[in-house]
């Protein structure tokens, strides 16, 4: 009777187990189908309806269309939810929270102190032997597969900013408008040329570096995996990736500031994923309540991090604003540590550490902004630069409002439509205006002058037109959240010949006797890649297309965060914030293309890997 009492407990707990897992399944899935399903409404409606809220002016038309708005987006979320749903509960389990090969067997085999202190020393020289080989073979792999490439675009893809950071080293007039960091760095390549008697000579060294420096960042990621025991099937397709993809076989080669950066963020994204870890790993495993203050992460490890975390908001103006952003962001992360006991002990244990790891934080993310502050002066005293134009800060504003004048010129009230010829004139906003390119409008507009009667213009107008604004902010913004968008593939034009599509291999035109001689040594690989990069030949293809597509990364960014929340493993969304926060900055630029959001296209792929591969202790919390 007793055993039959105990077994019908039993099947009651895991019953009540299973809807308490099914009812967070459900949550956190929603979390991001809903949200997708919004994107895929409002993308739809924007591309082939040219609003949001519908082509009807009267309020029963309005709220008919907000109506029909709910009931699509019901419909798709569904669908999309099921298909988070299969990530979240996916999954490969493993033995140990230790995650990382050997870990476990080092437990293990540890005897008395003294053997068990020299087996670990063993172990870990082995592990480490290990996984250097790994992080060169990836490393060497990859540049292998990007060699044919350098080989068709020889000497390299001189395109996007080169040859306006390239006139600054020549005239020896520099400008903070690009990282200054960067353009020296391009420069020095440039005049190695010159030294050399060749241009050609020099940017074909860049190219070299360059495809190094981005193998190296791809192959030590390739070796995270692999050190923390992703399958191998998750490695292979990630390498290929890596290797084959266009966006990263190409932009190796390109002389933009992304693709430097690009690495960086990934690098300095991983290095904060396993500092993390590996805090909470040891925090938890220590039973006087230990930190991060451990060997598992010393002051070598955070002090890589610093180094690279200075490096990248060197290369990149708006990378600052993004992680002045994500510090408050990430100390709220630290101080939420799930209390798993309820005695007083534990709950002043785990609140010691929570306090503990912010101010570490706040030290680490102190210095970094101090060191880039002190380098950012000393290089722009170097090189005597001017300040960049507060211009590209306003192509959203500016957009809006020459939106207002090209849909509703006959409904503005004169003396508002007056006070806009300030600053965008009617004589060329029809023509200028591009929704998805802000550069014809912002160019000609006028600022300088007053300034701050142009906030105020734009928030009185904003006021009087507010759903043209919302319509002018998403249509710019389309390609960095909706799947199926194209306008960023032709922003700049489309087509072999002029080298401008989904990504741009045009040769950018230099002085005379300074100019960058394209000679293909594979002009028929050239031709084929041209094709897909060009003439955007990679839209035919159904499903492929969609790795082409900006959004596809946010969207699975937003998943792995989805996927953290839902394992319960907070410390792996810190992974997230820093890229969340710049994505936020990309939606206030200009226009939307590839090389923008190509920081994410390296390094969401590679955290999406880590969070599936769980641990059997994760599993076991997720039920609780």
């Amino acid at each position: 009777m007793k055993n039959a009492k105990k077994k019908e407990s039993c099947s009651q707990n895991g019953i009540s187990i299973y809807l308490a897992a099914d009812r967070r399944l459900f949550c956190y899935a929603f979390l991001w189908g809903v949200p997708f399903a919004v994107s895929c409404v409002l993308g739809w409606r924007l591309v082939h309806e040219g609003t949001i809220f519908g082509s009807g002016g009267s309020a029963t038309a309005r709220i008919g269309s907000l109506l029909l708005f709910l009931l699509e987006t019901a419909v798709l979320s569904v669908p999309a939810a099921a298909l988070a749903a299969l990530v979240l509960r996916g999954g490969r389990k493993k033995r140990s929270i230790i995650g990382a090969r050997g870990g476990q067997e080092e437990r293990r085999q540890q005897g008395p102190r003294e053997d068990g202190r020299k087996m670990a020393e063993e172990i870990g020289k082995k592990r480490k032997t290990n996984i250097r080989q790994t992080w060169f073979f990836y490393s060497v792999l990859i540049f292998l597969f990007w060699l044919p490439i350098f080989l068709a675009y020889y000497p390299s893809v001189f395109a996007y900013d080169a040859e306006g950071q390239l006139y600054q080293v020549i005239a020896k007039d520099y400008s903070t408008h690009h990282p200054l960091l960067h353009t020296l760095f391009l420069g020095a390549f440039f005049r190695l040329g010159g030294a050399v008697g060749s241009y050609q000579t020099g940017m074909a060294g860049h190219s070299v570096v360059q495809m190094v420096l981005m193998a190296l960042a791809f192959g030590g990621a390739l070796s995270l995996l692999y050190e923390r025991g992703t399958p191998r099937w998750m490695r292979i397709l990630l390498l290929l990736f890596y290797g084959l993809f266009p966006a990263n076989s190409i932009l190796a080669l390109s002389t933009t500031k992304d693709v430097l950066f690009a690495a960086l963020v990934l690098v300095v994204t991983l290095k904060g994923y396993c500092i993390a870890c590996d805090c909470a790993r040891e925090s938890s495993a220590s039973d006087g309540g230990g930190s991060c203050e451990t060997p598992g992460v010393g002051i070598k490890d955070w002090a890589v991090f610093v180094f690279f975390a200075v490096l990248m908001l060197l290369f990149r103006n708006n990378a600052v604003y993004a992680f002045v952003v994500s510090v408050p962001i990430v100390w709220i992360v630290l101080g939420e540590r799930r209390q798993k006991e309820n005695s007083v002990r534990a709950k002043v244990r785990i609140g010691k550490n929570s306090g503990a790891a912010r101010r570490r934080y706040l030290r680490t993310a102190f210095t970094i902004l101090v060191l880039f502050g002190i380098s950012a002066f000393l290089l722009k005293a170097a090189t005597h630069a001017q300040s960049g134009s507060p211009r590209e800060m306003l192509s959203v504003p500016l957009q809006q409002m020459a939106r207002v004048r090209v849909e509703a010129e006959d409904q503005i009230d004169p003396a508002m439509r007056e006070e806009l010829d300030q600053y965008i004139s009617k004589e060329w906003v029809f023509a200028a205006y591009d929704p998805h390119l802000a550069d014809p409008v912002k160019n000609r507009a006028v600022i300088h002058d007053d300034p701050k009667g142009l906030i105020k213009t734009w928030v009185r107008l904003g006021l009087q037109y507010p759903t043209i604004y919302v319509d002018a902010f998403l249509d710019h913004s389309l390609g960095m959240w909706y799947l199926w968008d194209t306008s960023h593939a032709q922003v700049y034009g489309i087509g072999t010949q002029s080298g401008f599509g989904w990504l741009s291999t045009d040769n950018r035109t230099m002085p005379a006797g300074c100019e960058i001689v394209e000679k293909s040594l594979l002009p028929g690989l050239r031709a084929f890649m041209e094709r897909i990069v060009s003439d955007n030949a990679y839209q035919k293809l159904p499903f492929v297309r969609l790795l082409f597509a900006p959004a596809f990364y946010w969207w699975l960014l937003w998943l792995y965060l989805a996927a953290a929340l839902y394992q319960k493993r907070k410390q792996e969304t810190l992974a997230a914030v820093f890229l969340i926060t710049y994505y936020l900055t990309l939606l206030l630029s200009p226009t939307v293309i590839v090389r923008y959001l190509y920081p994410l296209m390296v390094t969401v792929p590679v955290i999406f890997s880590c969070i599936l591969t769980k641990d059997t202790e994760t599993i076991q919390e997720n039920i609780q």
